[in-house]
């Protein structure tokens, strides 16, 4: 997989994404790398474009690229299982980005964590709401998928900067 070639599209076609591909992404996720193996992160499949638009008023900003988004990934914790819920939802939802990529679809992250909805609750209780997420489940971030309506280039050796990497000391 060529990884450079990896964007956020904010765009969507109308066209629907095949069962087959979600499950092909939600295998890989299930099987993300967790701490202690603890495999707390589970996943809230949206799978019609109009239950996805129900999610822009999660947040106050940032959220409008839901409206042509035909479907999406919830990657949520059971805070019980997984005391690094936060990092392994990210992997997982990571992992997610990256499955879709490799089957053709395009992804945008939309981060809920620490975020606030248009009525200033925090997005979390208003996502908590809508989907009657238990008490002891944490959501990160909703990922929408879809057949990118956008082009973006792909990175090149310009945009990486590897003065940001260290070896053996910083």
């Amino acid at each position: 997989m060529d990884f450079l070639s990896r964007r956020s599209i904010r765009k969507y076609k109308d066209i629907p994404v095949e069962k087959e591909k979600l499950d092909e992404i939600l295998k890989t996720a299930i099987v993300a790398p967790t701490g202690h193996n603890a495999k707390g992160c589970e996943f809230i499949v949206f799978e019609k474009p109009e239950d996805v638009r129900k999610l822009i008023g999660v947040k106050s900003m940032g959220a409008v690229f839901l409206e042509t988004a035909p479907a999406g990934i919830a990657v949520v914790c059971n805070t019980d299982k997984a005391k690094t819920w936060i990092e392994d939802s990210s992997v997982a939802a990571y992992t997610i980005i990256l499955k879709a990529h490799d089957l053709g679809l395009s992804t945008c992250w939309l981060q809920l964590k620490e975020r606030f909805g248009k009525d200033n609750r925090p997005s979390e209780e208003i996502f908590r709401e809508m989907t009657n997420l238990p008490e002891n489940y944490n959501v990160l971030c909703f990922i929408a998928i879809g057949y990118g309506d956008e082009e973006r280039p792909s990175y090149t050796d310009k945009d990486v900067d590897l003065s940001k990497v260290h070896y053996n000391k910083f």
